[in-house]
């Protein structure tokens, strides 16, 4: 994506006009990922300075840039006060609703470009609509007119005929023409176990899915059923992961936040201590369990508690207190005050005060500014956060992790899809656990597919269409 922005904003550079770009993404914890991530590409890139100069490193959600009002379903932009941009780039847009995407294009002047990036195949928003889902329905097939092919193939020197892309002859594919649909992971390895486990989820082959966590033919990928509700197994996956290879569980951040403390006699002051919390946050992605469901023995309260119980038990973490040092927690709300946004994940660590009083527990939170920054915030300024040893997979959205585990509940749920597994598996970076109470849960989930209906794709056969779809879906503007 900065590669983009480079091309489109260098040649506005040598005009002397330079664009105004503006990064955008709906959830805290998605806009500070990005924020991280562009801060670290922008610094690579081989680029004429001026132009680096110009592509912006921080990113905002959605609803802070549309500058929304409290108690209110309205923002300070709209069609009548326009964003003061000429390129906005939207990331996890598929988090984004109708209602909301609605007002965004109604916010946009005229003149402005507009990139939606995201997983189409990835859990669709929270409210009604599946828009990215939708806007990119021709995406695997390509549908490119010859024309489009042609400039394509000019531009990149690449030959598209042995694509196995469809080609579209007589233009009833219009939307397709500004569609890309990028295939290379940099996650994962597309021959890894992974990513063959995340295409037969999203393809729904549930059979082929189950034959290939069974062949234990890759070393990425482990099954793990369990044997009723007390199955130890559990705590040793959690506790340990699934060896030493680096399939971590959470001992190994809890583990390294006792071996790696700076000196009892080190200073507050010195940067060691930032240097320490920096390991333990990162340590902590190491691993993280996610749930489909927030309650039950399989939901993420109740297993909060179990793993929290496990670890007091082998002397992990100490005492009965809510607040104890390694306490990791996932805010549940955006805090702009404190500068913390809602998925942000911290640990409770103690930490000596500057006048040399005894130690102090605070929460090191990452700053996510692309430079590995570190925060600390007194757990009595948190009114908005909860235990994250596990996470529902609608709340990891956004996130990656070296080891992931997914488990099931015992009974197939309404939330059961294809869309959540398929979103659970892809959080993985390198290695991927399902956990099952019960057999048969995870075809039966796999199976079933998301139903939403946009309306954004009835009846559309001309671009004209298209833009009168989204039109007529878009809220009475507010220009009080």
């Amino acid at each position: 994506m900065v590669r983009l922005l480079a091309l489109l904003q260098a040649p506005a550079v040598e005009t002397g006009n330079p664009l105004r770009i503006r990064l955008a993404a709906p959830t805290g914890k998605a806009a500070a990922r990005l924020t991280e991530s562009i801060s670290q590409q922008v610094l690579s890139l081989q680029v004429p300075g001026n132009v680096k100069d110009k592509i912006p490193t921080q990113v905002t959600t959605v609803h802070r840039l549309l500058g929304s009002r409290p108690g209110t379903r309205h923002f300070r932009h709209h069609i009548g006060n326009p964003l003061p941009l000429d390129v906005l780039v939207v990331d996890e847009a598929s988090m984004i609703d109708l209602e909301m995407m609605a007002n965004l294009l109604d916010a946009l002047p005229p003149h402005a470009r507009l990139v939606l990036l995201g997983d189409k195949d990835q859990l669709a928003s929270v409210e009604a609509g599946a828009v990215l889902g939708d806007l990119c329905r021709d995406a695997e097939a390509g549908w490119y007119s010859p024309q489009t092919r042609q400039w394509l193939q000019a531009v990149s020197g690449e030959d598209l005929s042995g694509s196995g892309l469809q080609e579209d002859l007589d233009a009833s594919h219009p939307l397709a023409q500004q569609v890309v649909m990028l295939r290379y992971s940099r996650r994962f390895g597309e021959g890894s176990g992974i990513g063959q486990l995340a295409r037969w989820v999203n393809q729904q082959n549930a059979e082929q899915a189950r034959k290939l966590l069974a062949a234990g033919s890759h070393s990425d990928l482990f099954c793990i059923g369990l044997k009723g509700e007390h199955d130890p197994a559990l705590e040793r996956l959690v506790l340990d992961g699934q060896g030493s290879d680096g399939a971590h569980g959470y001992r190994y951040y809890l583990n390294l936040l006792h071996s790696a403390r700076p000196g009892a006699d080190t200073p507050r002051e010195d940067p060691a201590w930032t240097h320490w919390a920096q390991q333990l946050l990162q340590a902590f992605d190491a691993f993280q369990l996610l749930c489909a469901v927030r309650k039950g023995p399989w939901g993420v309260e109740g297993l909060n508690l179990r793993i929290t119980a496990a670890l007091r038990k082998v002397r992990l973490i100490e005492g009965d207190d809510h607040w104890y040092e390694g306490r990791p927690v996932l805010m549940t709300r955006n805090d702009y005050g404190l500068g913390l946004m809602n998925g942000d994940i911290g640990i409770a660590l103690k930490l000596p005060e500057s006048d040399g009083g005894p130690q102090v527990l605070r929460v090191a939170f990452p700053r996510n500014d692309g430079q590995g920054g570190v925060r600390f915030v007194l757990p009595s300024r948190l009114n908005d956060v909860e235990t994250v040893y596990a996470m529902t997979v609608h709340k990891s959205q956004g996130s990656e992790f070296t080891h992931t585990a997914l488990i099931l509940p015992d009974a197939l749920n309404p939330v059961l899809t294809k869309e959540l597994i398929y979103t659970g598996i892809t959080r993985a970076k390198r290695w991927f656990s399902l956990i099952e109470p019960r057999g048969g849960v995870f075809e039966e989930a796999v199976r079933r597919k998301v139903k939403r209906l946009s309306g954004l794709m009835l009846e559309l056969g001309q671009a004209s269409e298209i833009s009168d779809a989204v039109l007529s879906l878009r809220p009475p503007p507010d220009h009080t």
